[in-house]
């Protein structure tokens, strides 16, 4: 099963809006996470434990911290045509619940790690299907 297959729109965000301005968006979206960019090209990733650990945590304000301020980067990426195999093996190797998808070069969606598990078992199975034995994912 590709990447592709499974990922989701990856919203965008200015860098230096607010948290609270990014996370009211999150909220609004029901979206975990957003990419931050400047001058339209993407430099990192938010995500609702960078806004817990770097501002709630901190006693520091929403109001007043941007999101370049917390956001992970440079983001980790992988090509929409590889396989979610493979999206969890780097996921799991570098500690990371999302990775970037993107095609030519171009962001085109995310991956999460929850969409892998809910897609995982169909994957499996048909990989059974088709050789007609257990097939063990490889991590």
């Amino acid at each position: 099963m590709k990447v592709k297959e499974i990922m989701h729109m990856a919203d965008r965000v200015d860098s230096n809006v607010s948290i609270s301005e990014a996370a009211k968006l999150m909220e609004q979206k029901l979206i975990g996470s957003i990419l931050a960019e400047e001058n339209n090209e993407v430099i990192g990733i938010m995500t609702e434990r960078d806004i817990l650990k770097k501002v709630v945590a901190k006693g520091k304000n929403p109001d007043e911290v941007k999101v370049k301020n917390i956001m992970n980067h440079p983001v980790l990426t992988i090509d929409a045509n590889q396989d979610i195999v493979e999206a969890s093996r780097i996921m799991d190797r570098k500690r990371i619940r999302r990775l970037i998808v993107t095609e030519n070069d171009k962001i085109i969606g995310k991956v999460t790690a929850n969409s892998i598990s809910r897609n995982l078992k169909f994957y499996l199975a048909r990989k059974s299907l088709i050789s007609n034995e257990y097939v063990r994912p490889e991590y």
